[in-house]
């Protein structure tokens, strides 16, 4: 029986497609697998995120660049460099652990789960503070699907203001083009391109990461998938895929970090959940808040 709800567990994580939700699976099937019938490696999630990443790299490419505006890519660069930025100063102030801290701060700046499921094995982050790092962003990314069209229409925002809005303080892409979708077609287009900007900082983000904590670590375990995800950068960059491969790229990616986060959550248990506190939460809705006002702000000086 044991057999048949992993099956179905594992299945129902790729179906739906979420970060939280796969995790929220994997902590349930970790509950149902109390005698550990079934003896998962310890490693496992580890590896298919690190899969995953690699893939990633296979649907980015120098054209990717191209198509951002260059009237907005700069503004984009600048957020992401402000949210890291002030995530950093303010989880300090708050005494964020370190490593919590960047997952929140990367998340929030630049792509969400995708972000901090492709950072924590490389800041060895504890799986505890991924998998609630995971769940707070989802719960505001439900927010704001919910809530931005409706403040979007009663403020009279345009397509393109609603789009930009969209784009700078909605964490995950998933997210950013279903609120836009919304609101309207022209939107999401602008919502689209500008939230490809913020993605793109992932690249740096990862590569930065690993030369960093090498280095104060004082060891040299550095993560060689960061070299394969730069290789298949390039080699897209170089051939050019196509835009089915480009698909299938992301959607095996996707699949392979939600795989990862489901066996990750088979060795986290409810009592280390509970043990979260209030802090890292606060800290996300406080940056966020931040993030929503400074955005709000563009609007009165641009």
């Amino acid at each position: 029986m044991i057999y048949l709800y992993i099956v179905i567990l594992v299945a129902t994580s790729l179906v739906v497609f979420n970060p939280a939700i796969s995790l929220i699976l994997g902590i349930l099937f970790a509950v149902l697998n109390k005698k550990n019938e079934i003896i998962i490696p310890k490693d496992l999630g580890s590896k298919l995120l690190k899969t995953g990443i690699i893939l990633l790299g296979g649907t980015i490419s120098y054209s990717s660049f191209a198509s951002i505006s260059i009237d907005y890519f700069p503004l984009v660069s600048i957020y992401v460099f402000a949210v890291i930025t002030i995530g950093i100063l303010l989880g300090s102030f708050m005494k964020i652990e370190k490593k919590h801290l960047l997952l929140l701060a990367s998340g929030t700046a630049i792509c969400g789960g995708t972000a901090m499921a492709a950072l924590a094995p490389i800041i060895q982050s504890k799986k505890e503070d991924l998998a609630s790092s995971i769940t707070i962003i989802f719960l505001l990314n439900l927010v704001a699907i919910i809530l931005f069209p409706i403040v979007g229409s009663a403020l009279g925002l345009t397509q393109e203001q609603f789009g930009i809005f969209a784009a700078l303080t909605i964490h995950d892409t998933a997210s950013v083009i279903g609120t836009a979708s919304i609101f309207g077609q022209p939107a999401m287009e602008v919502a689209t391109i500008l939230k490809l900007g913020r993605t793109l900082w992932i690249v740096p983000l990862l590569i930065f990461s690993s030369w960093y904590f090498n280095k104060k670590d004082g060891h040299s375990n550095f993560p060689y998938f960061i070299l394969l995800f730069v290789l298949f950068i390039l080699i897209n960059s170089l051939v050019g895929f196509s835009d089915t491969t480009v698909y299938y790229l992301k959607n095996t990616s996707k699949a392979f970090l939600l795989l990862g986060l489901f066996f990750i959550g088979t060795e986290i248990s409810f009592t280390k959940i509970k043990q979260i506190k209030y802090k890292p939460i606060s800290f996300a809705v406080i940056l966020w808040l931040i993030v929503i006002g400074m955005t709000s702000l563009l609007y009165f000086l641009l």
